[in-house]
């Protein structure tokens, strides 16, 4: 098979490349805000966000008992929604799993 494409004294200009930007604050990104502690506006480091019952966990410092209250409600720990009886009855399922028991 032929390689088309151009020679490198064919090409006019270099293929322009996307300058870095080194000045970005990481705390600002909302995607890395977890891995901040609490910088002061009493929302675990979520610039802009409403608490959640989650914010006060911290990474790698939680526990089974923190994860069994999370997940007793009454409210969804993520987005603070009301949690439904369907919820509640696919939960008491899962706990009597014996894989939930090794938690």
């Amino acid at each position: 098979m032929a390689d088309r494409r151009p020679e490198p004294e064919e090409r006019e200009m270099p293929r322009a490349k996307r300058p870095r930007v080194d000045d970005r604050d990481p705390a600002s990104n909302p995607y890395l805000a977890h891995m901040y502690e609490n910088n002061g506006n009493g929302n675990g480091g979520y610039n802009g966000v409403a608490r959640t019952g989650l914010s006060d966990f911290k990474r790698h410092e939680t526990t089974a008992a923190q994860a069994h209250t999370a997940e007793d409600g009454p409210n969804n720990p993520f987005n603070n929604t009301p949690l439904s009886k369907q919820y509640f009855n696919i939960l008491k399922t899962r706990r009597d799993l014996p894989v939930h028991k090794q938690r």
